[in-house]
C-alpha cells in the first residue's frame, strides 16, 4: 500500500513535525512516499528512518516545474493514497488525483480559524478532495466542512524525543512525576513559551507579564523559545528584563523539549485578531513533560487542555488574568504537580502517537473506499 505525502516545505514546524511522524511510524503494509516543494532539517530525519523523499523545488513564484514533476509521480508511482499537508501542493494535486482517479486526503487545515489568505484556492482544493482532514474540530468548524466530507485527525506525540535527550544535560521538569508528599520544588518558578516568533504568536503578552510579575516578587524566570520575523524586536522590548535575569531568549533548534523539560509552567498565548490555534504541537510538549498549561481560549486550545484539570484555559488577550494564573500555580505547587500529571497522562491516552497513525490509517481506508464506489 503506497501513500504520496505532499508538503510545501521540511522546515522546521509543527505541521512538518507530524508529517515525519506519520511517515516514520506508517506500520507494513504502507509504503511512504514524501513530495517536497523545498527542504528543510526535517530532510535528514525523514532520510535516516528509510523515507523516501522526492523534492521538487519552486525557483519562482508561478514555477510550472513542481505541477509536472507531481504528475509525473502520480502517473508513474500510482499511490493508493494521496495526503496532501499544504496548502500550495494540494492546490496542485487536488485536480491531477480527480482525473487520475486517485483517493485525495487533503490535511490542510491545521489551523483553529479560518485563514484570509488564497481563501477561494484552498475551498477548491477542499471540494476536490475525497476526504478533508484538521487537527482540530474548531477547525473543520471555521471552514464549515461537515461530518459527511470532515475528519477530525488529532496530532501525535512521539515519546521517543524525551529518551533522546538523555547525555545532551537536560533538565527534567519538576512535575514530569508526581514528587512524594510535603517535597517541594527549588525556589524560583520557571515559565516557558515555545512557538514561531512571528505576530501571531503573543509573545508580547507574555513579556508584559513578566515584567508585571518580576515587579513585586523575585525568582521569576521566562524562556522564550523560537525563531521568526519578530525575534528581534522582541529582545529589544525585553532588553531589561533579560539585563536582570528574568526574561532568556535560548538559541532556536528543532528540539525544544531540553527548554520544556527546564521550566514549571508552559505557556501559549496566540493573538486572536490574527488567528487562533489549531492542535498546538507546543502544549502538546509541555503537557507530555508534564507542566501545567495557561494558554488563551479559542480554536483547539480547549479541545487539548481541560481547563481548571490540566491548565487553565483564559480569555487570549488578557495579561491579568495570565499572571493572576502563573502566580497561582507558583503559589499552589500541589495543584500544578496534579495539573502536570493529568496532562501527562492525557497525552499518553488521547494524543499518543500510535493512535494518531491508526487513525490516520482508518482515513485512508475510507478514501480509497469512497474512491472504489465513485468508480463502480
Amino acid at each position: 500500500m503506497k501513500v504520496l505525502l505532499l508538503t510545501n516545505t521540511l522546515e522546521n514546524g509543527g505541521l512538518e513535525r507530524q508529517l515525519v511522524l506519520l511517515a516514520t511510524h506508517l506500520p507494513p503494509p504502507w509504503e511512504p512516499l514524501v513530495w517536497s516543494m523545498g527542504r528543510g532539517v526535517f530532510l535528514d530525519s525523514l532520510l535516516g528512518h528509510g523515507v523516501d523523499v522526492l523534492i521538487a523545488e519552486r525557483r519562482a513564484r508561478l514555477d510550472p516545474r513542481p505541477a509536472v514533476a507531481l504528475r509525473r509521480v502520480l502517473r508513474d508511482w500510482r499511490p493508493d493514497v494521496v495526503h496532501a499537508w499544504g496548502w500550495m501542493p494540494a492546490t496542485i494535486a487536488a485536480p491531477l488525483c480527480r482525473a487520475l482517479r486517485l483517493p485525495f486526503v487533503n490535511g490542510t487545515i491545521r489551523s483553529g480559524a479560518l485563514e484570509p489568505d488564497h481563501t477561494c484556492v484552498k475551498r477548491v482544493g477542499m471540494a476536490l478532495s475525497t476526504l478533508v482532514v484538521a487537527n482540530s474540530r474548531a477547525g473543520l468548524d471555521a471552514w464549515r466542512i461537515g461530518r459527511h466530507k470532515g475528519v477530525v485527525v488529532r496530532n501525535g506525540f512521539d515519546t521517543g524525543r524525551f529518551d533522546r535527550l538523555e547525555g545532551t544535560g537536560a533538565g527534567r521538569a519538576p512535575y514530569a512525576a508526581v514528587p512524594p508528599p510535603g517535597e517541594e520544588p527549588p525556589g524560583g518558578f520557571t515559565v516557558v513559551m515555545t512557538g514561531r516568533m512571528a505576530p501571531v504568536k503573543h509573545y508580547s503578552l507574555v513579556i508584559e507579564a513578566a515584567r508585571a510579575l518580576s515587579s513585586t516578587e523575585d525568582g521569576w524566570r521566562f524562556l522564550l523559545v523560537g525563531d521568526g520575523s519578530d525575534r528581534q524586536r522582541l529582545m529589544v522590548a525585553a532588553a531589561d528584563l533579560t539585563r536582570r535575569g528574568v526574561v532568556e531568549f535560548p538559541p532556536p533548534g528543532i528540539e525544544v523539549l531540553r527548554w520544556v523539560c527546564e521550566a514549571d509552567a508552559g505557556v501559549l498565548m496566540t493573538d486572536p485578531r490574527i488567528a487562533r490555534e489549531g492542535l498546538s504541537n507546543s502544549i502538546m510538549e509541555y503537557m507530555a513533560a508534564g507542566l501545567p498549561v495557561v494558554c488563551g481560549e479559542g480554536g483547539g486550545n480547549p479541545e487539548l487542555v481541560v481547563d481548571g484539570v490540566t491548565g487553565f484555559v483564559i480569555p487570549p488577550g488578557d495579561e491579568a488574568e495570565l499572571v493572576d494564573r502563573l502566580r497561582r500555580l507558583r503559589a499552589q505547587s500541589g495543584l500544578a504537580r496534579r495539573m502536570g500529571a493529568a496532562g501527562r497522562e492525557r497525552i499518553a491516552v488521547v494524543f499518543s502517537t500510535e493512535r494518531m497513525v491508526r487513525r490516520m490509517l482508518e482515513v485512508y481506508a475510507e478514501a480509497m473506499a469512497r474512491t472504489a464506489g465513485t468508480l463502480r
